[in-house]
């Protein structure tokens, strides 16, 4: 989550929208919309990190724009028909049928039927997608039985096809990716891999500027309301607030805790705290072939860190007092989900010293740090991204380190240069950290199994075979009291392995210029989000 800086003076601003809006490379060579056309110009410190959908992973509220799935998420946590109207289940589990709208077609003009869905799927399953791929496991065959009759057959009964997997499960145009491999997929960097069935459809891009999309007149829901959607992307966040105090904009994506009140003071902007499926957490190396101390696969160790982490300061201070003390790994918006017997770790530093001193760790030479058991400093390398909220963050969690006798040696650096540490290369001790969860728990559960490893997707590198055999389990078992149980379990072995440290059950913010669009709808938990977008925005007149 990135922050907000000092705001800079009006001649900086002025000369920032000039890079983006006037002159050179940076301009766009798209038609002005019409005088009828309703146009939403929202402001972003990130549009896309990628245009292909096999190596993006930023961006997926704006991607759902363009591809329709055979589900589609709605609220924070549920789904209802897509591209699929109904569908059936046989009675082992194992094949569903699914009717299929009728005349769909993609941008490009070419069919969506049963057929094409078809092929996508896969092509999804031949693992050419690499970050979709996921969504597809476990599926044996995908036939279309006519134009508008999907099948789907799996290897075991499945809980979680809906929300879990048909969601992300894309469909993608045959006429666009037939004939690439993997490689080519992830190489493939034409605005063509942002073609779908979906309810807008790029006009133009230019990377790290601008994007433009236009309504899909030929949605199968009916045409959406706004005509045209201009997402403008801001190097700081100073920036993208001052374009929405100002006009530039009417709708900021990024906002970030320090800039709720101040446009909060605008009686022209609502802001929006909603809650989300999101988690700030610091990940602590528990890699078989990690480079961490030994001492830090001790559990008493991470226990008595979990203490003397000031969580409350970190809400209080860094996050302006936007946020919630987090308890279970999964955060409130997954609802039964989340494990009720698990509760918040209080700030106690008694308690983190004690936890040590049981453990045999003392202070031997009176310089503030313990010692391990072969004599070597509680001593650990703390990386963080180079922005303001992790630097404050870091500070604090090393000063309640410091009231037990742990050293945390801070270092930040650019984001992007972070996850060299991570996977393969498993060289850091603790990370500064976030995750963002699909509507099933089945992913939040799936970040910290054996299974994520290899796709780079467990950043902790934790892996324990009990807590393996409890996530496969879950996907399949069709007793939801089973599987409720079996996640809370997963989140009791969570506490007690402490593969990260939870320090903020995340809200996402976002706001937007009550004099051109009202929002309606925030059950999402994002006003973005495709399904509500097309129907539930009002522009003022």
């Amino acid at each position: 989550m990135k922050k907000i800086v000092l705001l800079i003076s009006t001649i900086f601003l002025i000369s920032a929208f000039a890079v983006v809006f006037g002159g050179g490379e940076g301009e766009s060579t798209t038609p002005p919309p019409s005088a009828d056309d309703v146009v939403l110009r929202i402001g972003t410190t990130s549009i896309l990190d990628a245009i292909s959908p096999a190596n993006g992973q930023e961006g997926y509220e704006f991607r759902y724009w363009f591809y329709d799935s055979l589900t589609e998420w709605t609220e924070i946590t549920s789904f209802e028909p897509g591209l699929a109207e109904s569908w059936t289940v046989s009675d082992d589990g194992l094949v569903w049928t699914f009717k299929v709208r009728e005349g769909v077609t993609f941008h490009d003009g070419t069919p969506c039927a049963a057929e094409d869905m078809a092929w996508s799927l896969n092509f999804l399953m031949e693992g050419n997608i690499g970050m979709l791929a996921m969504y597809v496991e476990g599926f044996e065959e995908v036939v279309a039985l006519d134009s508008t009759t999907l099948q789907i057959t799996t290897d075991e009964p499945t809980a979680i096809m809906e929300l879990g997997k048909l969601h992300f499960a894309w469909i993608l145009p045959r006429s666009v990716w037939e004939g690439m491999t993997a490689e080519d997929a992830e190489e493939f960097e034409d605005v063509r891999a942002l073609i779908g069935t979906g309810p807008y459809k790029v006009l133009e891009y230019k990377e790290d500027q601008h994007l433009i999309a236009v309504a899909n007149e030929n949605y199968f829901r009916g045409k959406p309301v706004i005509d045209r959607i201009v997402i403008q992307e801001y190097t700081e966040e100073a920036l993208l607030v001052q374009a929405l105090l100002s006009g530039e904009i009417d709708f900021a994506r990024d906002v970030s805790f320090t800039a709720i009140d101040p446009l909060k003071s605008d009686p022209n902007i609502d802001v929006k705290v909603m809650d989300s499926t999101r988690i700030m957490n610091i990940v602590i190396n528990s890699h078989e072939n990690g480079t961490q101390p030994e001492s830090l696969n001790d559990l008493a160790v991470r226990e008595a860190m979990d203490y003397a982490f000031d969580k409350q300061k970190v809400i209080n201070v860094a996050l302006a007092g936007y946020g919630e003390l987090p308890a279970a790994y999964l955060p409130p918006a997954y609802g039964e989900w989340v494990n009720p017997n698990i509760k918040p770790i209080p700030y106690d530093t008694d308690k983190g010293n004690r936890i040590l001193d049981e453990a045999g760790y003392v202070d031997s030479d009176g310089d503030g740090i313990r010692e391990y058991s072969d004599g070597s400093p509680l001593k650990y390398r703390f990386y963080g991204a180079d922005r303001g909220s992790d630097a404050i963050i870091m500070e604090i969690m090393k000063e309640g380190c410091a009231e037990v006798g742990i050293k945390l040696e801070l270092t930040l650096m650019d984001g992007d240069i972070i996850y060299d540490y991570m996977e393969p290369e498993w060289d850091y001790d603790l990370i500064c950290s976030a995750w963002t969860f699909d509507p099933d728990p089945t992913f939040a559960v799936y970040t910290l199994s054996c299974s994520a490893i290899p796709d780079y997707l467990n950043d902790t590198g934790w892996c324990n075979e009990e807590y393996e055999e409890i996530y496969q389990k879950q996907k399949s078992s069709l007793n939801i009291d089973e599987r409720r149980e079996l996640i809370w379990k997963a989140q009791e072995m969570y506490r007690k392995y402490r593969p990260s440290l939870i320090y903020n059950n995340e809200k996402n913010i976002e706001a937007y210029r009550n004099d051109r669009f009202i929002f309606k709808d925030t059950s999402a938990g994002e006003l973005l989000r495709k399904y509500f977008i097309i129907k539930d925005v009002v522009p003022v007149q």
